[in-house]
């Protein structure tokens, strides 16, 4: 082989290997976040997700690229994707996702804990709403077509208190 042939391939190699490179130093450096960092940055991914997520009924998401359609679980399974903390939601199930971590009392909750809630007066343990407590008593939420990703204090509004069932601690 000539030397010119030879460095075009040693350029293009190195050129390969440096993106690849670059994203697993990424990678590795979430990995290394503390407990904190890791709540403020889903809690930054979410708020970042205002206005670029419209409410749909669960059977229309579209979560692969903005503009974003999902629902209330589509939502928080979304902002903790997009956020890249290690922590991976079991699915975009509000049922499925009010399982999964370490259960949190009303008014134990810390930034990035998931709050769950009742929509149905007749079933009142069946979860029917998800946000994500984004700190000082207020939580994000993708709430209805109107109104799509709101945030709302759940400690002044009643309609929250009345109507919680669980929350749940995902990052550890």
């Amino acid at each position: 082989m000539n030397k010119g042939f030879k460095r075009k391939i040693a350029i293009l190699m190195l050129a390969i290997s440096l993106p690849a490179t670059s994203l697993l130093q990424v990678q590795k450096a979430e990995a290394y976040l503390s407990v904190a960092e890791k709540r403020d940055k889903v809690v930054r991914t979410a708020i970042s997700l205002t206005n670029k997520v419209e409410y749909v009924n669960w059977r229309y998401r579209q979560e692969s690229y903005a503009p974003y359609r999902t629902d209330c679980s589509g939502f928080t399974y979304l902002a903790y994707r997009l956020a890249n903390v290690g922590v991976r939601l079991v699915n975009k199930d509000d049922d499925d996702q009010a399982r999964v971590g370490t259960r949190v009392a009303w008014g134990n909750f810390r930034k990035g804990d998931l709050v769950f809630f009742w929509l149905n007066s007749s079933n009142k343990s069946n979860v029917g709403h998800v946000g994500i407590y984004i700190g000082n008593g207020k939580m994000i939420h993708n709430i209805s077509s109107s109104r799509d990703v709101i945030i709302s204090n759940i400690y002044t509004n009643s309609w929250y208190k009345n109507r919680f069932v669980v929350a749940r601690r995902v990052i550890r």
